[in-house]
């Protein structure tokens, strides 16, 4: 996603990420309540009420830009709190797709496709995090996870419970890509 993009979506938040520094809340603490969120979200995706999921998921994906903002605003951003940024972040798409798996569970095709896409998605980030295991910045790639969270609530509102396993393979096309750009970027790198 583009810098200016990203710049954008920041702007917007600006009233909301003051009245959170106001307030004394930590990023560590947006962070952290974005797991449960999360786990609701994937409660309501499996069982069929995908509109309150909705709500939660939203919710998630606010969490999850605020703590950021905040970090940066407070200038509380540390190693520690981008760790824990990156671990939830996991458990958050890993519960909000278990949702997705446990209602499409009898039918074998879209369960696979949501384990496969969880996966591509995990991999995308595994690839930055060794990446800067070894000294290398790598964000690049056409669907990091704003996008990816953006396609994923174009498919749940716009398309609905229906046709969402095409969100979901075009997420997988673009994690595809994405694990590829990565992967060359690194290695180009060093030339």
């Amino acid at each position: 996603m583009k810098e200016a993009h990203k710049n954008f979506g920041r702007r917007l938040l600006y009233p909301l990420t003051y009245l959170v520094i106001r307030l004394k809340i930590t990023p560590n603490i947006l962070t952290i309540t974005s797991l449960p969120a999360s786990i609701i979200a994937g409660y309501f995706f499996a069982r069929g009420h995908w509109w309150i999921g909705i709500i939660f998921l939203l919710f998630v994906g606010l969490l999850d830009t605020l703590d950021g903002e905040v970090a940066r605003k407070t200038q509380k951003t540390h190693k520690h709190g981008a760790f824990l940024d990156s671990v939830i972040d996991r458990f958050s798409e890993f519960f909000i797709f278990f949702g997705f798996f446990l209602y499409y569970y009898h039918n074998q095709s879209y369960a696979s496709l949501v384990f496969v896409t969880l996966f591509s998605s995990i991999f995308v980030s595994y690839i930055r995090a060794r990446a800067e295991g070894i000294g290398q910045e790598c964000k690049v790639g056409i669907f990091e996870r704003p996008v990816r969270f953006f396609t994923m609530l174009f498919g749940l509102i716009i398309l609905g419970q229906s046709y969402f396993q095409y969100a979901l393979l075009i997420i997988l096309i673009g994690n595809i890509i994405t694990i590829f750009q990565r992967i060359f970027y690194v290695f180009n790198k060093d030339n």
